[in-house]
């Protein structure tokens, strides 16, 4: 509801440079015009908001907009369409189509008719965006994997930071590409840490979505659990694990998974740099401010990352080296539609929500006027000769 509200306003502010004359015989002034035809590719693990996320700026920006969900799980996004129709948007302006990726995503990617390419997925997909866009010369915004470090320093207030690492790394099962997955924890903490975590996750409640005893919900599908299942136990062999597991009895036959813990994970082992979108924290140590920016850095990924200190300086360092598009302190997770959404590095380009989201729906025109009326411009005399024209 907050995004619909944020962006119906700002519709209203767009954004340019001052009309003014910076030629002395022109007047010039910038129009942000819509695109035209939208083509947006959204995920499973958000879908409703996905769908917000996507439709809202490209409308906003007067572009039209076809959004395909995850094929497993699109009914929200046809919900929203449904409302948006009886809210009165004309029609034609918000569509949704259903279907596999491999074929009717494919057939969006290339079709000569979509003017731009939105998707939010894994990177892998995002490189098969990227090449259909290359085909018809598509814009493209992506937003992709994330591998998010969570850096506790030896300052760190390490009650909030165990909490705040257990809610951003549980949060909507883990299955959230902003969600605290790399814990980089100073040597003097690290041993707190990991029982800290270790018993909170210990403690948390497994069940369906719609009990509010739940703590957490079960993963998306059994294929994805057993995705998760597989990449721990083979952690399991390089490193400590606590909890994991598929819990026996009424949730065996769920898609259910317990929270993970795997401490001592090392920079290059495929838990600390892979995703596993699942409710799973790596965790290792450092020994000194440098070696913590370098390993929060050591990702291929760079969407978000968070800071955990009280020395002002310390954090004003690590938000300026960290590459990532949103680095939090003494938090994880947070987003406000006021604020853009997007990543570095291979986490893609471009953002969602905020004002900012306009640069990634609007094309930038230039227009011009004559100030004089007079026939033979001064510039002219680069195609004339001496009194000529």
């Amino acid at each position: 509801m907050d995004n619909i509200a944020f962006f119906a306003g700002a519709a209203r502010n767009l954004e340019g440079k001052a009309t003014a004359e910076y030629s002395a015989d022109h007047t010039s002034s910038i129009r942000r015009e819509a695109i035209g035809v939208i083509a947006s590719i959204s995920p499973w693990n958000y879908p409703l908001q996905m769908a917000a996320w996507k439709i809202l700026p490209a409308i906003a920006a007067g572009n039209t907009i076809l959004l395909k969900p995850a094929e497993i799980t699109p009914l929200t996004s046809l919900l929203f369409a449904e409302v948006a129709t009886q809210a009165g948007l004309p029609a034609g302006v918000v569509n949704i189509l259903t279907g596999r990726g491999s074929t009717v995503g494919a057939e969006l990617l290339r079709h000569p008719d979509v003017d731009m390419l939105s998707f939010t997925g894994s990177t892998g997909v995002g490189r098969t965006v990227l090449d259909a866009a290359a085909t018809t010369a598509k814009r493209v915004h992506l937003e992709l994997g994330g591998k998010a470090p969570f850096v506790v320093f030896d300052d760190a207030d390490l009650k909030a930071a165990i909490h705040g690492a257990v809610a951003g790394s549980l949060i909507n099962t883990g299955q959230d590409c902003t969600a605290a997955t790399r814990a980089i924890v100073h040597r003097s903490l690290y041993e707190q840490f990991i029982s800290g975590i270790a018993d909170l996750y210990a403690n948390v409640k497994l069940g369906p979505t719609q009990d509010p005893n739940t703590d957490l919900g079960p993963l998306v599908s059994e294929t994805h659990r057993d995705k998760v299942a597989e990449m721990v136990e083979r952690a399991r062999g390089y490193a400590r694990v606590f909890g994991g597991g598929i819990p026996d009895g009424d949730l065996a036959s769920g898609s259910y998974y317990r929270p993970t813990l795997v401490a001592d994970a090392t920079s290059d082992s495929e838990i600390f740099r892979d995703e596993v979108f699942g409710p799973v924290l790596a965790v290792t140590p450092f020994d000194t401010d440098d070696e913590a920016i370098k390993l929060a850095n050591d990702t291929p990924y760079g969407l978000a990352a968070s800071a955990w200190t009280k020395d002002v300086y310390r954090a004003l360092r690590a938000t300026r080296e960290i590459r990532a598009g949103a680095v939090w302190v003494n938090d994880h997770i947070p987003i406000i539609s006021e604020m853009p959404h997007g990543g570095f590095k291979e986490s893609g380009f471009g953002k969602d929500m905020s004002t900012y989201s306009f640069d990634e729906y609007t094309v930038v025109k230039h227009v011009m006027f004559d100030l004089t009326g007079v026939a033979a411009k001064p510039w002219h005399r680069t195609i004339f000769s001496a009194g000529e024209g």
